[in-house]
Parts: structure tokens; C-alpha cells; sequence
């Protein structure tokens, strides 16, 4: 990172109070705050995001995995038990009675509470369509436009049957079910990974949620939503290591990682910001409490739009992405929406109370955060696959040295003891453990050092002992 996004950095986490969110670690308490505006937004009412004056917009919402046991304790903490708590809330409501009695005496009678009322709106509009003379043509072809914009189901008897926002489970069996009940058919679905093995389990689940390929429920309903994943003890790092297929959907999502994968922090300087906004866990509680409210209300009808000259900005990200495709393929569509998405959920925070005087959050900085996340998540994919391949490399000069206790060989021959290993593979390792003093080369064949010779008698030692 350049001197001057440091600099903006800085003075963003400051102005959040990152390094105290971090219980001291200002890259975990970086990793809090972007999952704090990230859900902010996947919870949101669908089509929320950004908007410009001429009318350009740019949707939010971004899926997450979380690796790493410090961010993982924080996030599970800070936000997922609040999100489920809330689901649960929401749930119990029509786990009791759903109808209530209306009328005295003899006439008592059930009704279903309803209070649709776009559903309603929608419905005398109708009425109207269904008599030609009662309107006229322009009014006519008005309606029709403005009801393909009201969704069909608004009331809580569709609340009631699809009242989930947020999924966790430790299943794909149960979050299927789960999904079956999402509400607007956008849920934010929240796993644990446990083990190797739960790569597998999710591997067709997830993407299928995130592209909108699930179907779901009695109406057929198409979902697509956000994925968080928590991963406290750093699974990712063994997947990515070992190549393991079944776990390549995980690359499709933006990776808080802990430790120093870099690039740092250091110590955030107080004098970066003049001004700190202050309270950033009562102001998730109010912004999260108004989401899920613009959510499930019935009396909302339009996704939350926030005002803002987002183009430049934009445009500036997704170059930024494109250079980096080379070292992390797939990385300018993992990542499109996350600045739009963290200026978004930043802003929430931000409007769910009052702001100290002269606060704000300018452009540049929420750019320069974006990119922080991006290098980590891409240093952190570079070095778990250098990692695997020194690992590799050893395995293969510890066969060589093996091999080469038979006797002194010649590279072809000792090329064909291998299965599927390049002569120039086996001649450039050969070198690197020459130069240091494992092997020798003399006549055109390669025989074990003396070092070698050590490393092949400890390694039979312990075979002997096993």
C-alpha cells in the first residue's frame, strides 16, 4: 500500500475506533468493522445500495468467510448471536396463535391478521384494470407500470410463512429447510467450519445460493443471498494448501483473515482523525434494529437507497481489481460490490445516531480500506499456496535422497523413478539441494553428500523405530 492510503487508512479505523473494537489488535478490529457494514447491508431490504443523482445505481451486499479464531470470536459475539437472536424473535411471533376474533356473541369469526397494504393498493388498481371505461388509457398503461414494481406478497400471513432473514446451521439438510422460509428470497445463511470435510457439505449449497440456482418453497421462489462463513480454526489454510476442489467456492468470497499476512497496521495513531465517532456497538444495534425493520415491514415497498457519486469511485475499485486478477483469479467478481457495500453499511453506522460536528466519511478512505482488505485476502491466498509448494519441494528432494542411497545416477534415470516428474523439475532441485551441500555431481551423475547421507540414515533410524 502506498504512503498516502496509509494515511487514509488510518484515519478511517481511527475515526471507527478499530484498535478498541479489536480489544487492542487493530487488524481484528478492522475485521469487526467491515463485517459490521457488510451485514448491515446483506440484511437489508433487496436492491439496496447506492444511488446518483442521474439516477445510477449500484446494488450492496458482499459474502464473507472469516478464518481465524480472535476475528471468529469477535464477529460470532458482536454480530452473529444478535442476528439470531433477532431471527429467533421474529420466528417465535408465528410459532403462537396466527388468527385473531373479530365480532361479538354468535358472530365471532377468525381472521387472518393482515396488514398488506401495497397488497390492497394493488388490489383496487385491479379492480379498476378490470372496467375499460373507468380509466383511461394513459391511467391504464400508468398501472400496469406501477404494479410490476409493488411485490405481490407484502402481508403477514407471507411474513408468517416466510419469516427467515438470517439461516445458521451446521447442515446443509438444515439450511435447505431453512431456506425453504426465506424471506424476499434473499437470506443471509451463516455456517461453521469444522473440519476438512464441510468444505463437501457446502460445496454445491453455497454457490447455488449466492448464484440464485436455489428453488425453494411452495412457490417456487428463487433465492439468492449472502453467505457468511466462520472458519476459527483456519481450515482454509489446509484446503488451499492441499488443492482440495471441493473447496474452491470459498474463493468467491471476501476473506477477513487474522495474523500478519500483511499488509499491517501497527499502531493507529489517534492524531489521524480530529474526530471519532464514538459508540460504533450502540450504533450496529440501532442501524441493525432499523434494517430488520425496513426488512419485514409492510409498509415499506422500496429498498433503501443511499445518495451518493459513487461513479468515479468505482470505476477507479474495479481497475484496482483487474490488476490483481493475476494473482488471485476471480478476484474483480468476488470483490465488485464490497466498496459500494462498506460505504453502505459504514454510512448506516454512521445515521443511526447523532454525529459528533464536521463527521464524515469521504470516498477516498473507504477506497483505501477496500483495498487493505483485498491485498490480506490476497497476501493470505499467496502464502498458504507457498507454504503448500515448499512443502511439496521437500517431499520431493527427501524422495531424491532416498533414491540417490541406491547409488550414484544419472538424471535421466533418476527422472524415471518418479512418477510424473519434468527432467528440468528434477534438474533444478537437484541444483538448490547441491548448493547446499546434500547432493554431489561429478561425471554426469548425481550422488548423495554427506549430509545426505546423514539425512537418509536419520530418516531409516526412525522408520527402524517406528
Amino acid at each position: 500500500m502506498t504512503s498516502q492510503d496509509s494515511q487514509l487508512l488510518h484515519a478511517l479505523l481511527n475515526a471507527f475506533d478499530a484498535e478498541r473494537l479489536g480489544e487492542g489488535d487493530p487488524v481484528a478490529g478492522a475485521n469487526l468493522l467491515v463485517a459490521m457494514a457488510i451485514t448491515l447491508a446483506n440484511i437489508q431490504r433487496p436492491g439496496s445500495g447506492l444511488v446518483t443523482r442521474d439516477g445510477q445505481s449500484i446494488a450492496v451486499g458482499n459474502s464473507l468467510l472469516v478464518t481465524g479464531a480472535f476475528s471468529c470470536s469477535l464477529i460470532c459475539e458482536k454480530i452473529i448471536s444478535g442476528l439470531s437472536a433477532r431471527q429467533n424473535n421474529l420466528s417465535s411471533r408465528f410459532c403462537r396463535g396466527r388468527t385473531r376474533e373479530i365480532g361479538t356473541g354468535d358472530s365471532k369469526a377468525t381472521q387472518a391478521v393482515s396488514s398488506d397494504f401495497a397488497g390492497n393498493w394493488a388490489e383496487a388498481v385491479m379492480q379498476q384494470l378490470a372496467h375499460p371505461g373507468a380509466i383511461t388509457d394513459q391511467q391504464a398503461n400508468e398501472c400496469w407500470g406501477a404494479l410490476v414494481q409493488v411485490p405481490a406478497r407484502t402481508d403477514i400471513g407471507y411474513l408468517r410463512d416466510h419469516p427467515v432473514v438470517f439461516a445458521t446451521g451446521t447442515k446443509a439438510a438444515e439450511l435447505s429447510g431453512q431456506l425453504e422460509r426465506s424471506h424476499a428470497g434473499r437470506p443471509l445463511m451463516h455456517m461453521g467450519i469444522d473440519g476438512i470435510g464441510d468444505f463437501a457439505r457446502y460445496e454445491h449449497l453455497c454457490p447455488a445460493v449466492m448464484d440464485g440456482r436455489m428453488i425453494a418453497g411452495p412457490m417456487s421462489e428463487n433465492v439468492r443471498g449472502m453467505v457468511l462463513v466462520t472458519d476459527p480454526n483456519e481450515i482454509l489454510g489446509e484446503a488451499v494448501r492441499s488443492g482440495l476442489p471441493s473447496a474452491r467456492w470459498t474463493s468467491r468470497l471476501l476473506w477477513l483473515v487474522d495474523g500478519n499476512a500483511g499488509p499491517g497496521l501497527g499502531d493507529i495513531d489517534d492524531d489521524e482523525s480530529p474526530v471519532r465517532l464514538g459508540g460504533i456497538e450502540r450504533r450496529l444495534e440501532t442501524a441493525m434494529g432499523l434494517a430488520w425493520g425496513n426488512r419485514i415491514s409492510d409498509r415499506v415497498t422500496r429498498p433503501l437507497m443511499f445518495e451518493c457519486e459513487f461513479g468515479e469511485s468505482q470505476a477507479r475499485w474495479i481497475a484496482f481489481l483487474k490488476r490483481l486478477e493475476p494473482v488471485f483469479p476471480g478476484i474483480t467478481g468476488t470483490a465488485r460490490p464490497l466498496f459500494a457495500t462498506l460505504w453502505f453499511g459504514l454510512q448506516q453506522m454512521v445515521d443511526a445516531a447523532k454525529t459528533p460536528d464536521g463527521f464524515r466519511v469521504p470516498a477516498e478512505q473507504v477506497e483505501a480500506f477496500a483495498r487493505f482488505l483485498v491485498y490480506r485476502m490476497s497476501n493470505a491466498r499467496a502464502v498458504m499456496l507457498e507454504l503448500a509448494e515448499n512443502a511439496r519441494r521437500r517431499r520431493l528432494e527427501m524422495s531424491i535422497i532416498n533414491k540417490l542411497a541406491d547409488g550414484p545416477q544419472c538424471l535421466r534415470d533418476l527422472t524415471r523413478r518418479f512418477y510424473r516428474l519434468p527432467s528440468a523439475e528434477c534438474h533444478e532441485l537437484l541444483l538448490d539441494m547441491e548448493a547446499s551441500g546434500r547432493v554431489a555431481h561429478s561425471k554426469g551423475r548425481w550422488q548423495l553428500a554427506r549430509s545426505g547421507l546423514l539425512t537418509v540414515a536419520r530418516d531409516r533410524d526412525l522408520v527402524l523405530e517406528a
